[in-house]
């Protein structure tokens, strides 16, 4: 035989209910988004477009504030896409280094999480132009 239900008096019930409408609100405040629901790639990187219209390899290198990240090499006379990890608004620029040559930095631009940055290399790296879409 089963025991009976325990039954809270009503202002013990009142009581119990604002607790977890109060800590319910709290949370919901406090969070963004849902932590258990997986985050939309396009939220968490920007994506880099490179064109080397020059005959040199070149080497890319992302300057972030966390400091510089190899993106890898892009062939001469040829297209890449490179995704770059990225959760915030935040400056961005790049350094190009052409294989046995000299090395180039770029202006920093402002990106945030789901940017498209279209990077041209022309045969001269020192005129390199960036576009954020």
């Amino acid at each position: 035989m089963t025991p009976p239900p325990i039954r809270l008096p009503f202002a013990a019930r009142l009581l119990v209910a604002a607790v977890v409408a109060l800590v319910g609100g709290a949370c919901g405040a406090t969070s963004s988004r849902n932590p258990f629901v997986q985050a939309n790639p396009a939220e968490t990187r920007v994506t880099l477009f490179v064109e080397n219209r020059g005959f040199n390899d070149v080497r890319v290198y992302a300057i972030t504030p966390r400091g510089s990240e190899s993106l890898g090499g892009v062939g001469g006379n040829t297209q890449r896409r490179i995704d770059i990890a990225w959760r915030q608004l935040d400056q961005l620029s790049f350094r190009i280094e052409v294989l046995a040559g000299r090395t180039y930095n770029t202006p920093a631009v402002s990106v945030s999480p789901g940017d498209r940055v279209h990077m041209t290399i022309p045969d001269d790296p020192s005129n390199v132009y960036i576009q954020v879409r």
